[in-house]
């Protein structure tokens, strides 16, 4: 052990100089608003946690970079040997079938998932432009708005369509790439919904799916190319859908669907105005926040983004240490062996991770897909029996899944939806009746439909489709929900188990006492009463219970807390957001991705050593007056917006004070939600002495009382050295990473090196005793919970937090914005999450300058049967007299417009038109404009029966239960009651009915 090199305080590195590829005086240290952490895992639990087995998936632990890390520079083969130089040399035909983005991308990996994320990066400013000086006035970005008459002048429809396709195929394309986009391709984003619900026919919601899906198409089939507006208005098949490519192309940009990542966004050419350059505003991003603004501008007006980092690296907790020991020549050139500290695992690149187009395109890094675990290891050194080991997994599953039917369920908001059908062969609907979305889900919600289409046009199934409507009187966020109907004898059979002597195959687990017994419940008491109750069915072992509390610790690992700190109702809020594939790791280490971002297109403005003591901000978005960062060193920048990116450990310690101080709902967030703690070991060594074929091998660990069978005494050592990662492929040396999870992450902080080392390769020399284990070359010990710009690891849902705390932590207050890991509800405690939640901000900064997206009105101009190509009309009609028509002052009440499409040359169709709006101008000029339509309120009358018998509903349904079950405390679930009171109120209309 002499002769080891070993690392106390990896954050700490002052060895380190490889920062920002910069001078050698850019050392490491630590920061007080770092990136972002990420880490831990995309799904917090479910059936998978190790890559390829068990609880859910893992990110790895502290990662930072919420929205884009940065870090040290990238090396030299990524700038010229993949495909990173192809991005000046691609170029792109008009549209058409020769599109730039129908081509894979040269030079790169190809990516089959792209999805959203960051816009690429601005071009760093001075120092002399950003320093601390305030500016006499606010700067504002100028806003364009688009000229929609022009759009079919401009760009051909169907330019962006491929013409030697049918479809059906191009049809599934679009929809494929609305999938691994984030989106369904069916029906519109909540977003979509807010912006167009008031201004989008409910027919034509499926020609702006279409048309959505096709730019999702052009990106994802090539991300090392921006999708410019013209090719989006090249996915329009007529012309008079120009416009609702525009706003889709508006809302694709703003929001981060498309054009992200390391790529060079070309300026839209803009008319130079006389006089003064009017400077952009300035957008301090505290913690090393990627920049997100390059393409959200208008005119000539850029914003300034400064980044500030506390510590003398870019990265946060996405940190690969450079290993000094050995040299190696395992790895291609230009890379070095690192280990991961924090971040080390991309939890799958399908079904929209946003890093995939990064990673796999853009940069074009190598990376090493994971395979499952093979062996686990009991306290004996001999492998456990894999029957034993399948049949234990799949009883802690079990048991997960009854603890899971207590979880908070989140109620999904119905959007509208188009016409499946026609989405998948890729055509539009010829329909329209002038029905908004809005208009359409009010009549559908009270149940009067009839009244706004002909009976006729609905039998020949001419409607909006949308997902039931959810009554305004429901449960507001989530409800809890009955265990299983299977008992737990009859499963646990069905496991391969035998049954103790005396049970029956009825006998189940209770739950319900426990699980109710507090309001902030946690996960590991009902996990740990259930395995109590498992030993009265099952003759469990101490060996089982080792396996059982082996997989405890894979959940700590994903939530880099014990079990018993998180909430049982709202632990895997998460759920369902899963990203698909097989896990990864980047060869050459994790840390590329924030080099990369750091460095492409342009390099950033980032300003290492910045620790931020103070933040000034207005709390009135409206305020003309500058927020002010302050960091420790003396210096003040000042700016119009300020993004705080920092871990939420860094709130909890109150570490960067805040005038005025922040609103109660967002502290009390903050303390609810918990910030948890993973540590690592890594061991390199001479040579390998462990199965290289194997990514991974797990040991189980011994109770504080040699075998017992009591849960209890397995907490404080379940998570010590439970999983070790050969990083061979990855890092060229022969390495491997002992993770520390649970209550064991806590207590490697108060432990020397030398314990921590002296223990785990004892464990290691148990287990290949056939082998002579030697003494590690370099250890590095991780203590991410001693980090002062960390404070930790990553999030996680506490037994305290509420189901809207992520959503709080996320609410920006005035001038100032909130990005990170723990701001995702979506993707917690992940890299892509932190990566998300940075666009998110982002669009809130851009919304702020730019306002909401222009829609035109009518966004969907009339049909105009003489050309499908001609510039798009601007006149109502017939269908819909009654819209915005404006009284006419030509002789004999005739409009210009008419007259003229009157005596031009013309199909019938064209006279019948200009005959109809000369008709209706002459009333008009006789009648005057015809009054607005009273609007229709959504008055439902079930609503209000609802809210008079739902408790007579629920008591009839709970006696039913009851009788069924033979138990007194069993409760009917929430959706057996919704149905017996829709049965109790169409049997009431019928009553009604017939007494008429």
């Amino acid at each position: 052990m002499d002769d080891a090199l070993h690392v106390q305080d990896p954050a700490e590195d002052e060895q380190d100089k490889d920062v920002l590829a910069e001078p050698a005086d850019n050392t490491e240290t630590g920061s007080v608003a770092p990136l972002p952490h990420s880490s831990g895992e995309a799904t917090r639990g479910s059936a998978d946690i190790t890559p390829g087995r068990k609880e859910g998936s893992q990110d790895s632990n502290a990662s930072d970079s919420k929205s884009s890390s940065l870090s040290s520079s990238i090396p030299p083969s990524l700038s010229s040997s993949t495909g990173l130089s192809e991005i000046s040399r691609e170029t792109r035909p008009g549209g058409g079938e020769g599109d730039g983005h129908d081509a894979p991308p040269s030079g790169s990996t190809p990516s089959t998932s792209e999805s959203s994320l960051l816009p690429p990066n601005p071009s760093p400013t001075s120092d002399a432009q950003l320093k601390s000086t305030a500016p006499a006035s606010t700067l504002t970005l100028e806003r364009e708005v688009t000229d929609y008459a022009a759009l079919s002048n401009r760009v051909k429809p169907r330019s962006s369509i491929p013409a030697r396709i049918p479809s059906s195929v191009y049809g599934q394309q679009c929809v494929e790439s609305a999938y691994i986009s984030r989106l369904n391709p069916y029906s519109l984003h909540k977003g979509e919904q807010e912006l167009l619900q008031d201004h989008l026919c409910h027919l034509h919601v499926t020609a702006y799916l279409n048309i959505r899906n096709g730019i999702l198409r052009l990106w994802s089939r090539n991300p090392m190319l921006s999708v410019t507006e013209d090719e989006a208005l090249g996915c329009a098949k007529d012309s008079r859908w120009m416009p609702l490519a525009s706003v889709a192309y508006n809302w694709l940009v703003r929001n981060g669907y498309i054009n992200f990542g390391c790529i060079d966004i070309p300026k839209c050419p803009s008319t130079q105005k006389r006089g003064r350059r009017r400077d952009g505003p300035t957008i301090a991003i505290v913690g090393a926040l990627q920049g997100l603004f390059q393409h959200y501008y208008g005119g000539s007006v850029t914003p300034k983004i400064i980044l500030l980092e506390g510590r003398k690296r870019i990265g946060g907790r996405i940190y690969s240490h450079p290993l000094r020991s050995l040299e190696t020549t395992e790895l291609p050139e230009g890379l070095r062996p690192t280990a991961e500290m924090g971040a080390h695992i991309i939890v799958g690149f399908d079904h929209g991770n946003p890093l995939d187009p990064i990673i796999r395109a853009q940069l074009a890094l190598r990376y090493h897909l994971l395979r499952d675990i093979s062996t686990i290891y009991d306290t004996n050194g001999l492998p456990v029996d894999e029957m034993r080991d399948s049949m234990t997994e799949k009883l802690y599953n079990d048991i997960l899944d009854r603890s899971g039917t207590y979880r908070h369920k989140s109620v999904a908001i119905p959007t509208a939806e188009g016409d499946r059908e026609l989405i998948d062969s890729g055509r539009d609907t010829s329909a329209d009746d002038g029905i908004t979305i809005r208009e359409y889900e009010d009549a559908a919600a009270s149940g009067t439909t009839g009244t706004l289409l002909p009976a006729a046009r609905l039998r020949r199934g001419v409607g909006h489709k949308t997902t039931d409507i959810k009554p305004a009187a429901g449960p507001a966020l989530s409800e809890l929900q009955p265990t299983k109907e299977h008992s737990a004898a009859t499963t646990c059979q069905a496991m391969g188990w035998k049954l103790r002597n005396n049970v029956s195959t009825a006998d189940s687990l209770s739950l319900d006492e426990i699980a109710n017994a507090s309001s902030t419940q946690s996960l590991g008491a009902v996990m740990d009463d259930a395995i109590n109750q498992y030993q009265k069915l099952l003759d469990l072992t101490p060996q089982d219970m080792r396996l059982l509390n082996w997989h405890f610790a894979n959940l700590e690992y994903a939530n880099a807390a014990s079990v018993g700190k998180l909430s049982l109702s709202g632990w895997d809020q998460d759920m369902g957001n899963e990203f698909e594939g097989e896990h990864a790791q980047v060869v050459g280490g994790y840390q590329q991705l924030p080099r990369g971002l750091w460095s492409l297109p342009s390099k950033l403005d980032v300003r290492t050593k910045k620790t931020v003591s103070k933040i000034w901000y207005n709390a009135d978005s409206t305020s003309n007056e500058k927020t002010r960062v302050e960091c420790e060193d003396g210096e003040t920048i000042y700016a119009d917006k300020v993004v705080f990116t920092a871990p939420l450990g860094v709130l909890k310690r109150s570490s960067v004070a805040f005038n005025p101080a922040l609103p109660e709902w967002k502290t009390n967030a903050i303390k609810r939600l918990g910030f948890g703690l993973l540590n690592k070991v890594i061991l390199v060594f001479k040579e390998p002495f462990w199965d290289m074929q194997r990514d991974m091998f797990g040991l189980l660990r011994e109770p504080t009382v040699e075998n017992s069978m009591l849960q209890d005494d397995y907490r404080a050592n379940r998570g010590q050295f439970y999983l070790f990662w050969n990083c061979m492929a990855t890092c060229g040396l022969p390495m491997l990473i002992a993770l520390m999870a649970g209550e064991s992450a806590h207590e490697a902080e108060k432990l020397s090196d030398e314990e921590i080392i002296k223990g785990v390769t004892s464990q290691l020399r148990n287990i290949f005793k056939d082998k002579a284990v030697p003494d590690p070359l370099e250890t590095i010990v991780t203590r991410w919970g001693q980090d002062k710009f960390a404070q930790g690891s990553y999030s996680y849902v506490a037994a305290e937090a509420l189901p809207g705390d992520y959503d709080a932590m996320a609410k920006s207050i005035g001038t100032l914005y909130f990005a990170g890991e723990a701001t995702c509800g979506t993707h917690p405690a992940t890299v892509h999450g932190a990566y998300l939640s940075g666009l998110r901000a982002a669009s809130e900064v851009i919304e702020s300058y730019l306002g909401p997206i222009d829609i035109p009105s009518p966004l969907v101009p009339a049909k105009n049967k003489a050309s499908n190509n001609a510039s798009m009309p601007t006149t109502p009609t017939s269908a819909s007299p009654q819209k915005k028509r404006k009284p006419v002052s030509a002789p004999n009440g005739v409009s210009h417009e008419s007259l003229s499409a009157a005596a031009a040359p013309a199909s019938e169709d064209v006279l019948r038109q200009a005959y109809d709006e000369a008709m209706w101008a002459a009333i008009i000029s006789e009648l005057g404009p015809a009054e607005p339509r009273p609007r229709k309120l959504a008055l439902n009358p079930f609503l209000l029966y609802q809210k008079d018998y739902w408790y007579v509903c629920k008591t009839e349904c709970d006696n039913a239960k009851i009788k069924a079950t033979g138990k007194e405390n069993a409760k009917a679930p929430r959706d057996e009651i919704r149905q017996a009171l829709g049965q109790m109120w169409r049997d009431e209309v019928r009553r009604s009915r017939s007494h008429i």
